[in-house]
């Protein structure tokens, strides 16, 4: 792994800017140590490795790097006791909400990146933009169009139970010294994957920070995908929902009809 991050080191570096033409342009290349991962009935969880190689990079650059998973719309409510019963109110549509979320980097976010940089690439889980369309509109501000939440401060208590629910399951993480700087340009990062990580198509960017800013990005893709008979089973569900219900339901019925029918000569 490491002789194959050292050729590609010295062959970003032997390229010129095609813009300025100059040879010491930062570029990153990034790589993963397994492409797709496989989930079966067994499956407890992965560790990737992520690795590559910067070139241009000068003693005070950092690296981030930011692992996202598939997105969806995600429906959240806040229970509240009505009469002695817990109940769930105050429903909050968000949108393209990302399965799974991890940064990692070679210092502390705050002293990487300047905050304006951290929330225009959504980098952190402070600067990780939920948006709830319904509650949300747009004004003028001395002459800025700003969005403004109808909700006012309980839309970062809606966002806070997000991140809070993913942490839990550890779907959500943020590692402040998670990136590992080797010889040469080199670097390697660890992307762990918990037992419950979701099916899709996974993306890994590699920020290189200057100043607080980034100057470089480098993009890997990576696809966590159902095995064996859990992806027959799977894919069968989502092609033919209809039927999928039906046979469940049949299969209910027949399990129902055995116990029934067993316990009954008991």
């Amino acid at each position: 792994m490491i002789a194959e991050l050292a050729a590609a080191a010295l062959m970003l570096q032997g390229q010129a800017d095609p813009v300025t033409g100059a040879d010491n342009a930062p570029r990153v290349v990034a790589a993963l140590s397994q492409e797709v991962v496989e989930i079966r009935s067994d499956f407890a969880g992965a560790e990737i490795i992520l690795f590559g190689a910067v070139t241009g990079m000068e003693e005070d650059d950092d690296l981030v790097v930011v692992v996202r998973g598939p997105a969806h719309d995600l429906r959240v409510m806040r229970k509240e006791r009505t009469f002695g019963i817990w109940i769930n109110r105050a429903p909050v549509r968000f949108e393209n909400v990302p399965s799974y979320y991890s940064v990692a980097s070679t210092r502390p976010l705050q002293e990487v990146g300047a905050f304006s940089a951290l929330r225009r690439e959504g980098i952190g889980l402070q600067h990780l933009r939920l948006v709830a369309p319904d509650t949300e509109h747009t004004e003028v501000r001395l002459g800025v169009e700003v969005t403004v939440s109808e909700i006012g401060e309980e839309a970062a208590e809606y966002r806070d139970a997000i991140s809070r629910d993913r942490r839990r399951d550890r779907l959500f993480a943020e590692t402040t010294s998670g990136v590992t700087m080797l010889e040469g340009g080199l670097f390697r990062a660890n992307v762990a994957l918990p037992p419950a990580t979701p099916v899709g198509d996974y993306t890994a960017d590699v920020y290189l920070f200057r100043d607080g800013r980034p100057v470089a990005s480098g993009t890997v893709e990576l696809g966590v995908r159902k095995a064996g008979l859990e992806r027959i089973i799977y894919n069968f569900a989502h092609d033919y929902a209809w039927l999928y219900g039906l046979v469940a339901i049949a299969l209910a019925l027949l399990f129902g009809w055995g116990a029934a029918a067993i316990f009954s000569r008991r």
